[in-house]
């Protein structure tokens, strides 16, 4: 993470200082400070020669030279310990911990947003975390708080660590990432200097003799009569002389880990629909910020609750906690169901009828729904060879899993129950649902079992299937029985075939939403499409799966273009 990680402490006597930061190099830089510096042994990642001239008193800067005038307080590095390096040799990345930026202009920086943080920057209570900055002046993430010292004025000094960062959206979607971990690390701190502050207190209270001091405690007076005494560096109030080594190892972490949580994607062209519905389901938080969601989600995780499982599951380990049965495979899938039941299940879901699961084990019912959804995912071979493409849009995709009771197919089109529930009558007896009973065989001697093999799936599905079912599920399914294809190949494939029927279901959408259409006219359509009777249910249900934000870019060109805008209409 491109970012400086820095400790700051409101000193009594200087006022806000820099203690302690970290800073993240990938790069060596060529430096030339006009002195022969000692060799440093390859490889390296980071600029040891310049953390070599940094001294507690900014020797080698005239910049850093401004805050030579430090006491103990404010200092955290020695004269003979300049400051902390660790490699990460994967990323080719150094982490370099000094009191003070190595670069001057990024000094500057962090020097602003330390004055700022613990002067007019601050939160109501005055502990907690704030953002504040601008493009010029970088983005500042700051979390104030307290220390107990029973030396200090008002028996406590105050701190703040700050992460200062040019990429704002960055540092936003990382919020509640670093508070979170910041206030750890805060917590600790704070345990430690409660522990000593305690100490002292049982042995000498400071409160007692202040109070019954003759003379009246001023700031002044309070400076005078602590002239001669040292001030007390973080070390003393925890107690802990590793306290620095430590940070070090804290920032280190939050700098890796912040930049390893979220990457980039790069997109060629405008973003797909299942892009754009990602989008559309990300929450906001009470704060305004985007709450960003990752694609793993453990099995474990999964409840009684409507999900958007758009993420799906992208690790074999996720489908078997436990060691519990499971389908970690299309192939498993067809060997265990047999390819009659196979594709009724797949013919069901891509039209959008309604697929009830009830019985046990709930980690076998869920691995079944997730395959299905993700039927594109794996290969039909013997190995486990993830390919992240679905079969359904993802907007068409709505299950509730592991239910206590029966949920109707306007609020779902996957639901699995648990054994005991009953279903609806009108549902088992209808054509738009398949019921798929899942229990262990009557032959087996015991309730449950960790192969698959012992377990017999039961549907009910009182339909009938076509003689021609749609092009989609045709194409994939040939494409997966293809041995010629290679795996990058058959994803690349699946991938354009769901697209292309995608850009139909956009045309057939913006041709509904034009006016009054004739059946002959829509017939035609279809035609020039290459869809036939047989695909309409597919292209009807997959026009559900469209984006808000697709819908509403073409019903409001339909309102211009009828009010006599010129235009076209997406």
């Amino acid at each position: 993470m491109n970012a400086v990680v820095a400790l700051c402490h409101f000193c009594e006597l200087h006022g806000p200082s820099i203690l302690f930061c970290t800073q993240t190099f990938r790069d060596p830089e060529e430096l030339s400070w006009g002195v022969k510096e000692t060799p440093v042994p390859k490889p390296y990642y980071g600029p040891r020669e310049l953390l070599a001239r940094v001294s507690i008193s900014g020797s080698g800067d005239s910049s850093l030279s401004k805050c030579s005038d430090t006491c103990e307080g404010c200092t955290s590095v020695t004269s003979s310990q300049r400051g902390y390096i660790c490699n990460d040799h994967e990323a080719r990345v150094s982490y370099i911990s000094s009191q003070f930026p190595l670069h001057p202009d990024v000094f500057s920086i962090v020097r602003q947003a330390c004055v700022r943080s613990l002067s007019c920057e601050v939160c109501p209570g005055r502990e907690g975390p704030i953002f504040f900055g601008d493009d010029h002046r970088g983005h500042i993430l700051s979390h104030t708080f307290f220390m107990k010292d029973s030396q200090a004025r008002g028996f406590q000094r105050w701190y703040s660590i700050i992460i200062v960062m040019n990429d704002k959206i960055f540092l936003l979607n990382s919020w509640q990432f670093l508070v979170k971990n910041l206030q750890l690390i805060i917590h600790e701190l704070q345990e430690r200097a409660n522990k000593v502050y305690d100490i002292e207190q049982s042995e000498n209270p400071q409160r007692a003799v202040r109070l019954n001091s003759v003379t009246r405690t001023t700031p002044d007076n309070f400076r005078r009569q602590r002239g001669n005494a040292k001030a007390r560096s973080l070390q003393d109030l925890t107690n802990d002389k590793e306290v620095f080594i430590c940070l070090h190892l804290w920032f280190t972490w939050l700098l890796r880990a912040g930049a390893n949580r979220l990457t980039e994607r790069l997109l060629e062209g405008l973003p797909c629909e299942d892009t754009v519905v990602d989008l559309e389901r990300q929450e906001e938080t009470e704060e305004g910020f985007v709450e960003v969601h990752t694609k793993k989600v453990p099995m474990s995780y999964v409840k009684a609750q409507t999900a958007s499982v758009s993420c799906g599951i992208t690790s074999e380990n996720d489908f078997a906690p436990d060691d519990s049965p499971c389908v970690k495979s299309l192939q498993d899938l067809v060997e265990v169901l047999g390819k009659e039941k196979f594709h009724t299940l797949c013919y069901n879901i891509v039209i959008g009828n309604q697929l009830i699961f009830r019985g046990k084990p709930r980690s076998l019912i869920s691995s079944v729904i997730l395959c299905l959804k993700r039927i594109v995912i794996f290969t039909v071979s013997t190995s486990l060879v993830p390919i992240e493409k679905d079969l359904l849009p993802r907007g068409c995709f709505h299950p509730v899993l592991n239910s206590d009771i029966y949920e109707d197919s306007w609020k779902c089109n996957v639901l699995s129950l648990n054994e005991d529930v009953q279903i609806p009558a009108h549902v088992l007896s209808s054509s738009l649902h398949l019921c798929i009973d899942v229990c262990i065989n009557s032959s087996q001697k015991v309730s449950s079992s960790r192969n698959i093999g012992d377990y017999e799936f039961t549907l009910h599905f009182n339909g009938k299937l076509p003689e021609k079912i749609p092009q989609v599920l045709t194409e994939m399914e040939r494409a997966i029985q293809n041995p010629t294809f290679s795996k990058s190949s058959l994803e690349t494939f699946l991938f354009t075939i769901k697209e292309v029927w995608m850009n139909k279901v956009k045309v057939l959408f913006t041709f509904s939403r034009a006016g009054q259409r004739s059946s002959e006219e829509a017939n035609k359509l279809l035609q020039v499409l290459g869809a036939y009777d047989y695909d309409k249910e597919l292209l009807k249900f997959w026009m559900t799966g469209l984006s808000m934000h697709y819908k509403t870019h073409v019903l409001s060109a339909s309102i211009q273009q009828g009010a006599g805008h010129e235009g076209p209409v997406y």
